[in-house]
């Protein structure tokens, strides 16, 4: 679970879903909000500290402590209330802007806390705060933590990431041809068209999100793909009507059967606006392949359309060598707006008649065993024969005893029925418990059957193995995700180790990486691991990954469920990062600036995904349990292996023209498709041993392809070959 902005949006949220959650009082837990509250004046520093206002109290055991000390907090008020609160922040944070670090509910007059200080070295305060909210009642109270010598300590988030990137190319990769936007201007080759004068945004612009946000945001600021520059058609900047065309160098298509146009889509649309694609080959005459109108598109706002990637697929003709391809955008007077980046044409992968190694993959039950069984049921019967279950943390709803136990009492219950190997990483709601972090922790490892947080798996499958590596908090503070070095260097060496072998790895993480998955674009979301920056660069180097987070409880619908993460010095395709969606309650974000963002529960959800690997790709699907529906699939080819590409049968060297070789930028495999998508539309898995059949349309790094006349491909994926064994978990 996560930090929604204000309580009173926290407190209607649950109002409306009401009975759904069968832990009220935590669902509205004060460690798990956020609002404003101006703090007052500091306590005395003397070794016994009491409030100075008279009507409500603290008075602290100490002021100096050593990590893993117990602090005793005796508190007393006129003002009592079962949800009244002790919570402990770092020293200068605002209750409400942030999670508290510890906290314990404070009922009735008086008392005494006991808060367990396994915590990173720094300075802390105390505040006693009204009813799950954060009005002040007293606070906040200073107090010093020491290093224990003889624990290790988190690392450095500034240390310096030494890694050569992936080396790929067209053979293992696909990729013909790659773009990057520069503020100077078209990139070589490409044009600009616009019937429209000299004034800003009075065509296709090259910009940067922040210049691009600058004056207005209405939702710009959702778009995080983008590294650096982007490719801006702005109506509503541009202050007038606007029809402006932006047109690609030639793209080698020689001897490819079909190919895929991919690009980094961000369109708010609007009556009377229109975002088309086209392709011409050869300089003949142009096929439109794509179309954002109101048609398709809902006007205001669709969240399919924000922070996207599309993904097209185009039939090439005999004999065709060069494609064109072009992104009109038309829009009357106060319209709104289109972005695009990471333009990419990839060669077509071809189908497989592989039996893939196949794991369940869900998080964030917070709580609700109900759920979890039900959705293991339906899970058997979607992947009976699955080879491991991925539990991406938040499985409990505090970590006490009796949430384990209920758990454990699902496991025990549906033994017969789960995969043979159970992987578990661990959330923000497997430590708020009574007794502090390390005696939640236990809790977990007991679980989780290991000693540390960082570890290392096999799943074994038809396939051959999957590597799944498992990060999380060792520490605390000072973040949600504090991390040592040797988990980080673990981390490096594995994956490297890995990519000799031209394997694709998952990475497990609870908590989602800054500017990945859905809501990771909002401020508190994107530093939640203190080494966000440093994890994310060495990711970056690794086509090959495949990073698994939960956390947001953010809709499996939108348009960044999943995501390819660039960095500055890494792969130019960077690694996949997937939102693991929830079984407990769903939350979205609301209002037009990421400055003032409110986040809502929208619903009670029930939902989960499969993983496919077949060793040259992996094949992820989104389902929903409460309704029995597919929701969304991404297929993600394996970039270090030979790459069997579409080609027609006489074909020498296919997509390797000069036109391929330029401009190699950081493009984008692609996600998936909009407007025409049926979400779902499959059943649970039609069997069979193949990873395109009949069901839901989708491509390679795509979801759902647009079926056009000239030019589009059906690539069916529709059974995902869901052939292993049930087996009891060991």
């Amino acid at each position: 679970m996560h930090s929604p902005s204000t309580p009173a949006a926290r407190r209607r949220g649950a109002t409306a879903i009401g009975a759904l959650a069968v832990s009220g009082a935590l669902l509205l837990s004060p460690a798990l909000t956020a609002a404003s509250a101006a703090p007052v004046s500091a306590a005395a520093d003397d070794a016994s500290v009491t409030a100075a206002a008279a009507s409500s109290s603290l008075t602290l055991s100490g002021t100096e402590f050593t990590a893993g000390d117990e602090l005793d907090i005796a508190y007393s008020t006129d003002q009592p209330h079962d949800l009244n609160w002790i919570g402990l922040y770092g020293a200068g944070e605002t209750p409400g802007d942030v999670n508290s670090t510890i906290w314990q509910y404070a009922t009735g007059s008086a008392g005494t806390r006991t808060f367990t200080l396994d915590l990173a070295a720094g300075e802390y305060e105390l505040w006693f705060l009204a009813q799950d909210g954060y009005d002040v009642l007293d606070g906040p109270h200073t107090i010093t933590v020491a290093a224990d010598p003889t624990k290790p300590q988190p690392g450095d988030p500034n240390a310096p990431v030494e890694i050569d990137p992936v080396a790929t190319d067209f053979s293992t990769d696909g990729v013909i041809s790659r773009e990057a936007f520069s503020t100077e201007g078209a990139p070589e080759g490409w044009t600009v068209e616009s019937g429209a004068d000299a004034a800003a945004y009075s065509a296709w612009t090259f910009t940067t999100r922040a210049d691009w946000t600058a004056e207005v945001d209405e939702m710009r600021g959702r778009f995080a793909r983008p590294l650096g520059a982007l490719a801006v058609a702005d109506a509503q900047q541009s202050g007038g009507a606007l029809d402006t065309t932006l047109t690609s160098a030639p793209v080698s298509v020689d001897g490819l059967a079909s190919v895929r146009l991919t690009f980094d889509s961000h369109y708010r649309g609007a009556a009377g606006q229109s975002g088309v694609v086209r392709v011409s080959f050869d300089g003949g005459e142009s096929t439109e392949i794509l179309r954002l109108d109101s048609a398709s598109v809902a006007d205001g706002y669709d969240a399919r359309q924000m922070n996207y990637a599309q993904d097209v697929a185009v039939a090439v003709p005999e004999g065709a060598e060069n494609a064109v391809f072009s992104w009109q955008f038309t829009a009357a007077e106060g319209a709104r707006y289109w972005a695009i980046d990471s333009v990419a044409v990839h060669a077509v992968q071809k189908d497989t008649d592989q039996t893939p190694t196949q794991a369940w993959v869900m998080s964030d039950i917070q709580g609700h065993p109900g759920d979890f069984q039900h959705a293991l049921g339906d899970y058997s019967e979607i992947a009976p024969d699955a080879d491991g279950m991925l539990l991406v943390g938040d499985i409990v709803n505090s970590g006490t005893e009796g949430e384990w136990a209920e758990i454990y009492d699902v496991m025990d219950a549906t033994a017969d029925i789960r995969p043979r190997q159970t992987i578990a990483a661990n959330g923000n709601h497997e430590r708020y418990a009574p007794g502090g972090f390390d005696a939640n922790l236990e809790r977990f490892f007991a679980f989780a059957e290991r000693d540390q947080q960082w570890a290392e798996y096999i799943v074994e499958g038809p396939a051959g193995d999957l590597p799944v590596i498992v990060l999380g908090e060792e520490f605390g503070s000072p973040s949600d995700v504090a991390m040592s070095d040797a988990q980080v260097e673990f981390l490096e060496e594995r994956l490297a180790h890995w990519t000799e072998l031209d394997k694709q790895v998952v990475v497990m993480t609870h908590f989602p990486l800054g500017d990945t998955v859905s809501a990771s674009w909002i401020p508190w979301y994107h530093d939640h691991h203190m080494m966000n920056d440093r994890l994310t660069s060495i990711l970056g180097n690794y086509p090959n990954a495949i990073v698994f987070s939960g956390h947001t409880h953010y809709p499996g619908e939108l348009g960044d469920w999943a995501v390819q993460r660039r960095t500055a010095d890494g792969h130019p395709d960077g690694f996949w990062a997937i939102n693991t969606i929830a079984m407990h309650i769903e939350w979205d974000a609301r209002g037009e600036n990421t400055a003032g963002i409110n986040e809502v529960t929208t619903r009670d959800i029930n939902q989960g995904l499969t993983l496919d690997s077949y060793g040259d790709r992996v094949v992820v699907t989104a389902y929903d349990f409460a309704s029995d529906e597919q929701l969304r699939r991404v297929e993600i080819p394996n970039p270090l292996v030979a790459f069997d590409a579409d080609v027609r049968p006489d074909a020498e060297n296919p997509g390797d023209g000069d036109a391929g070789e330029e401009n190699p930028g950081d493009g984008d495999a692609g996600e998936e498709n909009p407007g025409n998508e049926n979400p779902g539309s499959g059943d649970h898995g039609t069997g069979g041993d193949s990873a395109n059949g009949e069901g839901d349309l989708a491509v390679t790094g795509a979801e759902l392809p647009w079926a056009i006349g000239l030019g589009a491909v059906a690539l069916a994926l529709g059974g995902l070959g869901l052939a292993l064994r049930a087996r009891r978990n060991a």
